[in-house]
């Protein structure tokens, strides 16, 4: 045998032994993957943080983040019942599950987002077997997104987070459309809080309060974009605060609209205006105090 084919025979035994171990059971494989559909892109970190309030009644815990019957990661909750888990999926849901000597079941679609960070309170439960999600909590980067991106989130448990740090919250155009159906809305920090361009929607939507704060336009809208804030189909005393500290609370223009339904109090506030609407855009505040 020549050494070329030498070579290429080493190789190609060396590549059979590499996919035979990964193919063995307990590998932990990550994918990364690019798509514009909602959910996990794949391009950013996801981290599950959670506290098993009762894991003293159970021993050690394993707790496994599956996708498809693939392991993603794995984390031992530690004396406290702490545990934390990180990874990248390209899938709008994953799998959670929990294991110890006498104990084993799995959460299913579990709902997760890119570069996000949520946090769980946890209660196990034997005979039978069932895992409840006492508080969840979503921490999520600023959000600037384009071409044809859609996210959809509805999970009435979330208490949904951004905060900005002094950069601005959301920010998409093209046809990007963004959903957000939860517990609370909670976008703090903002230099703009909320800026649409292009043909770009967004709908907020909470059982609870929504709050959205910045320094300059809370909201502000070009061209068709579309901006639906307010009360879900079965809200539980919703509220609505709009707050610009220096600019305006909602700043629309083109023929963008802009409408704000809460269930209950809603105040929109702005340092230099409550509400400016330029061309053709409409602005709907329903019942909500307007205030400098």
């Amino acid at each position: 045998m020549n050494t070329k084919n030498m070579k290429f025979g080493i190789t190609m035994v060396l590549f059979t032994s590499l996919i035979a171990i990964l193919s063995m059971g307990g590998c932990d494989v990550s994918f990364s993957t690019n798509n514009d559909n909602g959910g996990g892109s794949g391009s950013g970190d996801i981290i599950i943080e959670g506290t098993i309030v009762n894991f003293s009644e159970f021993g050690e815990i394993t707790v496994t983040v599956l996708q498809n019957n693939i392991r993603l990661d794995r984390n031992t909750a530690d004396a406290s019942g702490n545990f934390r888990l990180q990874f990248r999926t390209s899938e709008e849901v994953v799998s959670l599950e929990f294991e110890s000597g006498s104990f084993g079941a799995e959460l299913p679609n579990f709902s997760v987002e890119d570069e996000s960070t949520s946090i769980l309170d946890i209660t196990l439960q034997q005979n039978p077997s069932l895992i409840s999600i006492d508080r969840w909590q979503v921490f999520q980067d600023t959000l600037s997104l384009f071409g044809t991106t859609v996210i959809e989130f509805n999970e009435s448990q979330v208490e949904f987070n951004i905060e900005g740090n002094d950069g601005n919250c959301i920010f998409a155009t093209d046809t990007v459309m963004i959903t957000y159906r939860v517990k609370s809305i909670n976008i703090t920090g903002c230099r703009e809080g909320i800026r649409l361009q292009g043909s770009a929607a967004i709908i907020l939507e909470a059982d609870e309060s929504i709050s959205l704060s910045s320094s300059r336009d809370a909201i502000l809208t070009l061209d068709d974009a579309m901006v639906d804030i307010g009360q879900t189909t079965n809200p539980i005393d919703n509220t609505v605060f709009i707050e610009s500290i220096d600019q305006i609370g909602i700043n629309a223009s083109g023929n963008s609209t802009v409408n704000i339904n809460p269930e209950n109090e809603c105040s929109i506030s702005g340092g230099r205006e409550a509400v400016n609407v330029n061309s053709n855009a409409t602005v709907n505040t329903s019942t909500c105090t307007l205030s400098l």
